[in-house]
Parts: structure tokens; sequence; C-alpha cells
């Protein structure tokens, strides 16, 4: 019995650490799409067609209503600036993140380490699919410093 003790004692150990060395956990249960594009009601890829700067300009007076208490777009508030977010980001990805800030910060890898970056309290803005397409088509013409 001595000799086996240290492996008995040990073998919990050596377990947990096997298995939590698998990773971090984080993309647990995400689909493909969702680990590219996004937790939220966005569900497929969407086309985008010509920037339409009426949408875009609906779109910027909901950003300065809404959006500017911890967003701007060339400098950092509580939340990071998003000049060029259009261009690094996914549509799909941007209108998740405006229509489920609060699980995408919880369940994505991407909102996670966006929040750590940035550990500001999220909440949903309460915006439909329309007006969060409305945000992204500013974002996009902000991008193309056309607004």
């Amino acid at each position: 019995m001595k000799k086996y003790f240290p492996v008995l004692i040990l073998m919990p150990v050596f377990t947990f650490m096997i298995l939590s060395c698998g990773g971090s956990g984080e993309e647990e249960g995400l689909t493909e799409f969702q680990l590219n594009h996004g937790i939220g009601p966005i569900t497929e890829k969407v086309e985008l067609g010509e920037l339409d700067l009426e949408k875009a300009e609906r779109g910027q007076q909901i950003f300065e209503s809404i959006c500017t208490a911890c967003h701007q777009l060339d400098a950092v508030v509580t939340g990071p600036r998003l000049r060029n977010v259009a261009e690094r980001r996914e549509p799909e990805f941007i209108l998740n993140f405006i229509l489920n800030p609060v699980e995408m910060s919880k369940n994505h890898p991407v909102g996670q380490e966006l929040s750590e970056s940035y550990p500001g309290q999220k909440t949903n803005l309460g915006l439909n699919e329309e007006r969060a397409f409305e945000v992204l088509e500013y974002l996009r013409a902000a991008a193309k410093r056309e607004l």
C-alpha cells in the first residue's frame, strides 16, 4: 500500500493538469460561423452592396445619440475607436456585436479579448436589425471618410 500511496495522491492532480491543458475552453460550443462572424441574430453571410449614404447618415445619427458614450471614431473613450472597424471585421461580426454585445463579450473569444482590453460595461442598445445595418453603413462610410 505504501508504494501506491503517492500515485493515489498525485493521480487526481495529474488528471486535472492534463484536462486543463487542452485550451481555454472559450470556443467551446460555438459553431464555425459564430467563431468567424459572431454570436447573435445574424446567422448567414451578409452581402453588402454599394455604400448607401442615406442609410449611413441615419446610422450616424444613431451612432452619435447612442454609441458615443463609449465609442468615438478616432479616439478611445471606454471602448475602442471605430473609424476602420468596417475594414477589419466582417459585417456579420459587427452586426452581431451591435445587436448582442453582452453575449459577444462573455462568450466569443474576440469579444472576451476586447472586454479585457476595454473593461467598461457592455449593454444591449435595443436596436433592431434595420437600425444596426444603418450603423454598419455609417461605419463603412466613416472608414472611407465619406461621412
